[in-house]
């Protein structure tokens, strides 16, 4: 229900809009968040059929908890399930209050208690509030996700999924690309959860977790096969991601290590030199990502080259239908790139056609879901 809809609530008789209480949250993991009204005195959740807010998880029972509005207060009880109604954090039987800003737990269905004592009120100049709630609404989410992200990295919540980087010519996998993925709502991806992240100055701390959780859950990975790890822009390659691989390197003791910077951090050659140095001494490989992207930094790449050059997808995607001289353009860098010893991978494959005309290319490795979606070690991991 959106704001517009909580407004004129009323009018259908909703009685939420008397009580003024409301969670919010999703009714299903992976679900986008919502709002619900609390519509009744006695308001039932499960996940049966014909309740009062009926939930999308198996892991909710049937009837699995109350919502009991009695006068301006709230209270929760847990009506026998078998995972539990949880009270920030604190599992909770008999009748338990809640107020604005607690966070209610059903098994694995979390929702945020909100009060609206004004909502009523404000029908009379609803033209203003409007705007007011729409900013409202706005804040409550980035709360909400917010609270999520401190549970994502407090929990280590991370899952990496691994997508396949297989050879050219022999279709052979040599390694893996460690894409960070979650169950927790609205922090699915890596870009939702580094945009949260963005609004709090913790898109390090995240890179960092993203980084060990790959290399912890990267051991069921075939023996051999290579581990390609993401950095983050903000992140200091000295500061922050040389020592983080120096443990990581000890622990991935059956797997050889690359990390990904993109070509956009590549500004200081003093640096970057010092740096692939110091890789080099751990036994680390390195690879710059989204090559020609944006702006593509060719002398850089010649006075710093790397042990891969990932091209942009940008560049990759339609090349089987690309006029000839984007062909050959593309052909000539890759052949610039062999000659700096650099080996030349194609990302974002998804028709045999761009891989046939990669290996005409001269790519040495492709990726893409033409070669497997990006799931969990050891789930159909070729």
């Amino acid at each position: 229900m959106d704001i517009v809809d909580a407004l004129s609530a009323p009018a259908r008789g909703m009685t939420a809009m008397e009580t003024g209480w409301f969670l919010f949250g999703a009714t299903a993991p992976g679900q986008t968040l919502t709002r619900v009204p609390v519509t009744a005195e006695s308001f039932v959740i499960g996940r049966r059929a014909a309740l009062d807010l009926t939930l999308g998880s198996p892991m909710v029972s049937g009837r699995h908890a109350e919502l009991l509005a009695v006068g301006e207060s709230l209270f929760v009880r847990d009506l026998g399930s078998r995972n539990g109604t949880f009270v920030n954090r604190v599992r909770v039987d008999d009748a338990t209050p809640v107020g604005a800003g607690d966070h209610i737990e059903l098994a694995d269905v979390e929702f945020r208690v909100e009060y609206r004592p004004s909502l009523i009120t404000a029908l009379a100049v609803a033209d203003e509030y409007h705007e007011t709630m729409s900013e409202m609404a706005i804040c409550l989410e980035s709360e909400w996700t917010l609270t999520q992200l401190d549970e994502l990295i407090s929990s280590r919540a991370v899952v990496p999924h691994f997508q396949a980087i297989v050879e050219a010519e022999l279709g052979t996998t040599i390694g893996y690309e460690a894409l960070a993925r979650s169950s927790i709502s609205g922090l699915e991806k890596p870009q939702h959860m580094f945009d949260k992240a963005q609004l709090v100055s913790r898109e390090v701390e995240l890179s960092l977790l993203c980084r060990a959780r790959a290399v912890a859950y990267g051991r069921c990975l075939p023996r051999g096969s290579q581990i390609f790890l993401n950095t983050h822009p903000t992140e200091s390659l000295q500061v922050d991601v040389l020592p983080s691989l120096r443990p990581l390197r000890d622990r991935a003791t059956e797997h050889p290590l690359v990390v990904e910077i993109h070509e956009a951090a590549i500004d200081d050659l003093k640096t970057i030199r010092r740096f692939i140095a110091e890789l080099k001494e751990m036994g680390v490989g390195i690879a710059y990502d989204d090559f020609g992207a944006g702006r593509s930094r060719l002398v850089e790449l010649i006075q710093a080259p790397p042990d891969f050059l990932k091209f942009d997808i940008g560049l990759i995607r339609g090349i089987h239908e690309a006029p000839d001289q984007q062909r050959r353009m593309l052909k000539t860098l890759v052949s610039m790139v062999h000659d700096m010893g650099t080996a030349a991978l194609a990302e974002g494959l998804e028709k045999h056609e761009e891989a046939d005309c990669c290996r005409d290319l001269g790519f040495d490795y492709l990726q893409g879901f033409l070669f497997g979606h990006p799931c969990p070690a050891g789930k159909r991991i070729p």
